[in-house]
């Protein structure tokens, strides 16, 4: 039987909002860290901005406000150097495609 603090309703602790917006932080910076190494994916430094977008909502604690912008920042580079690389080179791209098609 359901009781009434399992309802929708029921605030949360204050001390679980700050350890669920500090990990989603942490979770962001890590992954907008780790969205250089493959230079040609956009769902890494997307997905970073989503978790720090996340963690900024509610009462983010300093910390994790400071770990989210840098998130956004690090990733927001991450898209801005994907979308240089492809404008630049994008016929050496084209035919980078076409050789590795005629490879396999």
């Amino acid at each position: 039987m359901v009781s009434e603090q399992d309802t929708v309703g029921v605030q949360e602790d204050p001390a679980v909002a700050r350890g669920r917006s500090e990990g989603l932080a942490a979770a962001a910076l890590a992954l907008a860290c780790v969205s250089f190494v493959n230079l040609l994916g956009a769902e890494k430094p997307l997905l970073a901005i989503i978790l720090a977008a996340a963690a900024l909502r509610g009462s983010p604690s300093l910390r994790a406000s400071a770990r989210a912008r840098w998130a956004i920042g690090i990733a927001g580079v991450s898209l801005l150097t994907l979308i240089v690389v492809l404008a630049v080179f994008h016929d050496r791209l084209a035919e980078l495609i076409r050789l590795l098609a005629r490879l396999g």
